[in-house]
C-alpha cells in the first residue's frame, strides 16, 4: 500500500486525490502554518499516552477536507497523536464505514462526521479522545473490577448515567496516572509542593476510591459525593424521571435510527451518497448534544 508521511505523524494511504490537494496545507501546519480548527485551550486528556486516529475519506466528500485539516492539526500540535488518513475512493478502509468522514481512536472508538464551527469541534473532541483515554487505559479493568467488587459487596449500583460515569472513571484514572492512586475527585488532595507520592498518599489514603466517606454519603444523599454508587432505589428513580421526560425522545431516535440504516443500504453511490451522508452527518452532530 502506497503511504507518504508527513512530519513523521501523519500517514497519507495512499497519497491521491484529496489528499495529494491538501498535502502543502498539511505540511504548513508542520511548519507553524495556521491552525484554523484547534484553537488555544484545547487539550488532549494525557500527554503520555500514545493516541493514533484514523481517519476515513474520500474525493466526493464535502466536510472531508475539514476533517484532514483538523486531524493534521492534532498530529503537528501534539506528539502523542499519529493520524493515518485513509482515502477510500482509491484503497479499502480499515475499519467499517458508513459515512465520511468516519474516524477511530486507538482502534476502540469510532465516531463519523464533525462539527464545522471551532467551538464545536473542541466540544466533539474532547469527549471522544475522553473516551479513548479511558477505554484505552492499561489500567482500566483493575479499576472497574475495584468499583464492581465495592458495588457488588454493599448492593450499591454505579451511576446510570453513561456519561457522567466515564467522567468520573476518566478523573480516577487521571489521579491514578499523576498520584498513583485513584483518590475521590471531588475531594480535594491534601498535598503541599515537593510532596513525594507516598507523602501524598499517607495524608490522603482515605481518599482513594471507594473512598471512606462513601458509606455515609450514600445512606445521606442515596449517592456518594462524587456520584459513582448509587443506591437501587435512588437508580429506580433517576430512570422513571428520566423516562417520564424523554421517553417519547427515546422513541423518536429508534425510528430516526431505523431510517438511516435503511437509508444506508438503498443509497450507495452517485449524487445520492453525497446527500445521504451530509444528512447523516448532520443527524449524528444533533445527536451528540441530545439530553443524555
Amino acid at each position: 500500500m502506497e503511504v507518504e508521511v508527513i512530519g513523521g505523524r501523519i500517514h497519507l494511504i495512499p497519497p491521491k486525490g484529496i489528499l495529494s490537494e491538501l498535502k502543502p496545507v498539511i505540511e504548513s501546519k508542520f511548519n507553524g502554518g495556521e491552525f484554523k480548527f484547534i484553537t488555544d485551550g484545547f487539550k488532549l486528556p494525557s500527554e503520555r499516552m500514545i493516541f493514533e486516529i484514523e481517519t476515513v475519506v474520500d474525493d466526493d466528500c464535502e466536510i472531508c477536507p475539514a476533517a484532514i485539516e483538523l486531524i493534521s492539526e492534532l498530529a503537528a500540535k501534539y506528539k502523542n497523536v499519529i493520524a493515518k488518513v485513509y482515502n477510500i475512493t482509491y484503497t479499502e478502509s480499515p475499519f467499517p464505514v458508513n459515512a465520511t468522514p468516519a474516524f477511530r481512536i486507538n482502534g476502540r472508538v469510532r465516531f463519523s462526521g464533525i462539527p464545522l464551527d471551532p467551538d464545536g469541534i473542541k466540544r466533539y473532541l474532547t469527549e471522544f479522545l475522553k473516551e479513548a483515554y479511558v477505554v484505552s487505559h492499561p489500567k482500566l479493568e483493575w479499576l472497574i473490577s475495584r468499583i464492581k467488587t465495592f458495588a457488588e459487596t454493599y448492593g450499591y449500583r454505579r451511576n446510570p448515567n453513561d456519561i457522567a460515569y466515564l467522567n468520573i472513571v476518566y478523573k480516577l484514572l487521571k489521579n491514578l496516572d499523576e498520584y498513583g492512586y485513584p483518590y475521590c475527585p471531588c475531594r480535594p488532595l491534601r498535598k503541599k509542593s515537593g510532596m513525594s507520592l507516598e507523602e501524598i498518599y499517607e495524608l490522603n489514603k482515605d481518599r482513594v476510591c471507594p473512598c471512606t466517606y462513601a458509606h455515609m454519603d450514600i445512606k445521606k444523599r442515596g449517592h456518594c459525593l462524587c456520584g459513582l454508587f448509587w443506591t437501587k432505589a435512588k437508580v429506580d428513580e433517576y430512570i422513571n424521571t428520566r423516562l417520564k421526560k424523554y421517553g417519547w425522545l427515546i422513541k423518536e431516535i429508534a425510528e430516526v435510527q431505523k431510517a438511516l440504516e435503511e437509508l444506508k443500504k438503498r443509497i450507495v453511490s452517485g449524487r445520492g451518497k453525497v446527500l445521504a451522508e451530509s444528512l447523516i452527518n448532520k443527524l449524528q452532530e444533533i445527536y451528540v448534544y441530545l439530553p443524555d
